[in-house]
Parts: C-alpha cells; structure tokens; sequence
C-alpha cells in the first residue's frame, strides 16, 4: 500500500473518528440540553407545587384556626348554657333549701313582729300614763314644795314619813328592831319623844331624829344671782345650826338607856344636806362635837342596813347557842341511856348465866330432876302434859355423854 493510501486511509479514518465523536457529543449535548430543559421544568413544576403547598398550608391553618374559633364559640355557648342551666337549677334548689331553712325562722320573726307591735303599743300606752303620772307628780311635787315652805308641821311630817320609808326598806321590823316615838323623861318629869329608837345587838340603842331645813334652801336654789344664793345659803346653814343645837340640848343620849353616845340627825332632803356640808365644810365636826352625827337618806339607809345584818348574825349566833345547848342535853341523855343500856346487858349476862345455871340443874348431871321426873313416867306414871322436847334432848345428850 501506498503512502497516500495509507494517508488517505489514516485521514478517512481520522475523519470517521472525529465525525462520530462529533455525532455522539452533539447527541450529548443535545440530550443534556433536553434533560437540562426537564431539570428545569421539574424545577418549576417544583416551586410550583411548594407555592401550591404552602399555599394549602396557609389555607388549611386559617381553615383550621376558624374551625377552632368556631367550636371554641360553640363550646362557650353550649358551656354557657349549661352553667345557666345549671345556675337556675342550683338556684331554684337553693331557693328552695333556703325558703325550707327559713320558714320556722320566718314564722319566728312574724311571731316576734307581732309581739312588737304589741309592746310598742303597750309601750306607748306606758310612755303615755308615765307622761300623765309624771305631770300629776310634778304637780304633786310643786304642791308639796308650797306646802313645805309654808308650814312647818308639814315639814315634819315629811321627814318623818322618810325616814319611816328608809326603815321599811332596811328590813327592820317596828315592833321589833325598832320602835317610834317612845316616850322618855327627863330628871325634870318632862317628856320626850325621839322620832325613832333603834334596838341594837346588846342593848344599845341608836337614836334617830328627822329635822327637815327646807325653806331657806328651796329659796336658795330659786335665787337669781350668786348675792342672792349666798344670802340663802346662810339662812339654809344657819337653820341646820338651829336643829343641832336644839336636838343636841335634849340628851337623848342620856335619856334613853343604853343609848350610844351619838344621836343621829337625819336630813331627808340628799341635796339640802349635800349644799349643806359642802358650804361649811366644818359642820359636820361641829354637829359631833356636841354628840350630834348629821346624816343623809343614802348613809343612813346603809346604817340601818348594817343594824339589820347585826341582827342576822345575833339571831345566827343564837341559834349556834341553841343547837350547842340542844346537843349538850342531847349528849347528857344519851349518856344515860348508854348507862341504862350497859346495865341492861350486865343484867343480861347474869340472866344468862342464871338460865344456863338452872339448865344444868334440870338436865346434867345423875339423877338430875327431868331424869326422875321421867323415870316416874316410865314406871306408869300418867300426867296430862309432857316435858318440853328441848329439855328432854338435852337430857338424852347428857346421858350419852
């Protein structure tokens, strides 16, 4: 073969190499061109479908979240309903429970009303009677300061009658632990008659006069100005004076036997006697130094109240004597019974002892007197009454042994 054969071979065969190279990367590239248009298509196809997914998402979550907005509507409305129903039905229960609890207490409070309604009406009935009396009291009152004023007799009387009243309420007894108006005399033959003489424990007596200085003290209390009160405050003290000198120059102290060494002057006015001893404050030492103790309702109710517990004790403690004497005779008596008793069980030995004594003679022994006694009877000898059992048998034992 020739050179350019073999060139023209060479060079054919180059060009069949590189023709088919050519052919197959143009097929390459055109399938790659073609899969590179799929790629992108897919790609596409891709975004497509994530855009249309996340769309659906999107809607799906709304739908949902509206769903949910939904049955969270629903279920408020149907939890509404229920708890209202709920609500009537335990209110209704309630009512009803509650109405049960508080009918007795509703009948109570009607009860109750009633009887209110009652007692304001009684209540204003009292008010009104209680107006009327205390209208008619004042009147009373008005009259009685008139009286008062004016006479003095009246004035007395008045004293008199509270001081009656103070030992009415003490619990004293006229009669008894007190009496009044008792008649003394003096070494002259002259009479006296103190208001009220009070027996104490021990016979002492406790003397009461009722002075009543009135007139000068409602004038006081009346005055308009202070020259005017000062003025009538004098007369006021100047009448209490006058009362003390008087009682005091009586000596009831020593006209009365066992009387204590003090004569009560009892003011029955609390506010003359307050206006009193406040004014002079030296009144009270003056009074008792010529025996005289000046005295209002509310300390004199309390002396006699403590006289009336002196008594109860003088009365418990003489009854403590009459028990202690009661058992001392009771003891005495006994003692001579326990005497006669203890003779009586000496006596009943030696009757014992006799008994025993004569049993012996009628039963032990040989030839003892129920042992003949029968042994006759034995030998044909017919009485009409037998010898007692309990003699025979103890015979019979004595016998045997």
């Amino acid at each position: 073969m020739t050179p350019i054969l073999i060139l023209v071979a060479f060079l054919a065969l180059a060009a069949g190499y590189f023709a088919g190279r050519f052919t197959a990367r143009a097929a390459t590239d055109a399938r790659s061109a073609e899969l590179q248009r799929a790629l992108q298509d897919m790609q596409t196809q891709k975004a497509v479908a994530e855009a249309r997914l996340q769309a659906e998402r999107v809607q799906a979550a709304e739908t949902a979240r509206r769903q949910a907005e939904e049955l969270k509507k629903e279920f408020h409305a149907i939890a509404s309903d229920l708890a209202r129903t709920e609500s009537e039905s335990l209110q209704h229960r309630h009512t009803e429970a509650l109405r049960a609890l508080l009918h007795p207490f509703d009948a109570d409070l009607k009860r109750f009303y009633d009887r209110f309604t009652e007692g304001n009406v009684a209540m204003r009935t009292n008010i009104e009677q209680l107006i009327r009396q205390t209208q008619t009291v004042g009147k009373q009152a008005e009259e009685l300061t008139r009286a008062l004023r004016g006479n003095t007799k009246v004035q007395g009387n008045w004293g008199e009658g509270i001081l009656a009243d103070l030992l009415e309420a003490s619990g004293l007894r006229i009669g008894q632990e007190y009496d009044t108006q008792v008649n003394v005399k003096d070494e002259q033959r002259d009479n006296y008659r103190p208001d009220v003489v009070v027996h104490l424990p021990d016979k002492r007596e406790l003397i009461i006069d009722a002075k009543v200085s009135l007139s000068a003290y409602v004038n006081y209390v009346n005055a308009e100005d202070e020259v005017e009160q000062a003025r009538f405050m004098k007369e006021h003290l100047q009448s209490v004076r006058k009362h003390i000198a008087e009682l005091s120059a009586k000596r009831y102290d020593k006209l009365v036997p066992g009387a204590i060494g003090y004569v009560l002057l009892f003011i029955p006015n609390e506010a003359a006697y307050v206006a009193a001893v406040s004014s002079a404050p030296d009144l009270s030492m003056e009074a008792y130094r010529k025996q005289i103790i000046l005295i209002n309702p509310t300390n004199l109710l309390m002396a006699l109240q403590l006289t009336y517990n002196l008594w109860q004790s003088e009365k418990q403690s003489a009854n403590v004597r009459d028990i202690y004497a009661s058992a001392e005779k009771l003891y005495n008596k006994f003692t001579l019974f326990a005497e006669s008793f203890a003779k009586l069980g000496d006596n009943l030995q030696t009757l014992t002892s006799s008994y025993e004594e004569a049993q012996k003679r009628l039963t032990t022994g040989r030839g003892n007197i129920i042992s003949r006694l029968e042994s006759w009877r034995e030998k044909g000898l017919t009485p009409a009454r037998s010898m007692p059992d309990a003699l025979l048998d103890a015979t019979a034992d004595d016998d045997e042994a």
